[in-house]
């Protein structure tokens, strides 16, 4: 069916072609057909031939007008029937006729314009191997004599050669437009996407650039005033001669002044840590997490990878990164004694999505956005040396990675992270055809 249905295929200008070509031979049909008449009164018809074959060529003409979508994947079957059919009965009209000279020459136009009306290989085949047999066997079964049997299955042949070499051309020249057209029309797709993921990127720059306005008018400003008036107050108290009010108040300038610099450092962790490297080489996750797990664990802290990873194509400081980031997360916000912390994969159809669980504090589900926005902190507990930039750094080093990051918890239940990174990027979507080894394998 496969085959059936490609050979059926014809393009709208194959069908605008054809559908000329019949169109001028209904009306051709009957005038040469009275033409004969008018030279040949003694000649044999077939009765309501060409009535026949004259409103079945309207018929095939109409057909795309009806239907385009279904003539588009079926009227090459349409044409090379119809073709086929009056075909043979030229050929049955020619015998009948004693292979008259004037009926010879009308059938052998149609033969030639019939074959080089198809357009497919097999149907040129057909056509010329059943009509020159059926031609031959007029000429055996015919009162014809034998002199005259091979100069017209000569000129036939010679007529069918030299048609089917024209097509062949044709087809051969359709076959590599086509090629062609599938090329451009990739690189085309492939340009649409490029600039999808660049107006994207764009539109994240323009996100990052305001969330950077706001840090610098609101988080930038409230350590810098603290510090403005505690300066003030370690001036008034070197003034006043207290040594110890004037040591505490530094000791409180020198706290904000640390903030500022976690506040400072994050800012550029985002903004210039997240690049868009190439990769070529796959890497082991499990090697890098194991690694990790080992450097995080401790007496209270527990970490337990629950499947084994995949070999992928990622930058191996950026995807450390997205670990160290998760796991750090889960053990600063943990209240419970035992703090225990799960890390797997599940391998889907067309993506590999990540999750790294545990059984913390919990959020809240009007928060689940906000965790991932620029120095967004919820402040359930006051954590020393969060900047409130981690996640806001996860997220935007899986979205460059073409993939996405979520979050599902419950309040005193715990919290799981998943980052989902598709098998197209992260397999051969940085630099097809370096890869040298199995693209994924799951240990």
């Amino acid at each position: 069916m496969g085959i059936l249905g490609n050979m059926g295929k014809m393009d709208d200008f194959e069908i605008s072609n054809s559908k000329l070509i019949l169109f001028l031979m209904a009306p051709g049909l009957w005038i040469y057909s009275m033409i004969i008449g008018i030279v040949h009164v003694d000649r044999i018809e077939v009765p309501y031939g060409r009535e026949v074959f004259s409103m079945l060529f309207f018929l095939v003409v109409i057909i795309p007008s009806l239907n385009k979508q279904w003539s588009r994947k079926n009227y090459a079957h349409v044409v090379f029937s119809s073709l086929l059919l009056f075909a043979h009965y030229l050929i049955y009209t020619l015998s009948l006729n004693a292979f008259g000279l004037d009926y010879l020459l009308g059938t052998y136009i149609v033969l030639f314009g019939g074959i080089l009306l198809q357009t497919n290989r097999m149907y040129v085949i057909v056509f010329t191997l059943t009509t020159f047999v059926h031609m031959a066997l007029g000429l055996w079964l015919g009162d014809i004599p034998a002199s005259v049997h091979s100069p017209i299955l000569l000129s036939l042949a010679t007529i069918f050669l030299f048609s089917f070499f024209i097509q062949n051309g044709f087809l051969r020249y359709k076959l590599e437009l086509k090629k062609a057209n599938l090329g451009l029309k990739s690189e085309v797709e492939q340009r649409n996407l490029d600039l999808e993921k660049r107006a994207k990127e764009l539109a994240h720059k323009n996100r990052d650039l305001e969330e950077f306005a706001f840090v610098v008018s609101h988080d930038m400003k409230r350590p810098l005033r603290n510090v403005h008036s505690l300066a003030a107050w370690v001036k008034d108290d070197l003034k006043k001669g207290s040594l110890a009010s004037a040591g505490d108040n530094l000791t409180l300038l020198m706290d904000q002044v640390a903030q500022m610099d976690v506040l400072i450092d994050g800012i550029l962790q985002y903004s210039l840590g997240v690049d868009n490297k190439k990769v070529t080489r796959l890497l082991d996750l499990n090697t890098l997490v194991d690694t990790m797990v080992q450097a995080n664990s401790g007496n209270n802290i527990h970490i337990i990878k629950d499947s084994a990873l995949p070999r992928l194509l990622v930058d191996k400081a950026q995807i450390l990164q997205v670990f160290q980031n998760l796991v750090q997360n889960a053990i600063k916000y943990n209240d419970k004694p035992e703090v225990l912390i799960h890390i797997g994969v599940i391998d889907e159809v067309d993506r590999f999505k990540f999750y790294v669980s545990d059984n913390g504090e919990g959020i809240s589900t009007e928060h689940f956005d906000r965790i991932f926005k620029l120095f967004q902190k919820l402040n359930t507990r006051p954590v020393q040396d969060s900047s409130g930039i981690g996640l806001a750094v996860v997220q935007k080093i899986i979205g460059k990675m073409g993939g996405e990051i979520w979050v599902e918890s419950e309040l005193g239940e715990g919290s799981t992270f998943y980052f989902s990174l598709y098998k197209r990027d992260v397999i051969n979507g940085f630099e097809a055809g370096k890869v040298c080894e199995p693209a994924l394998a799951l240990n």
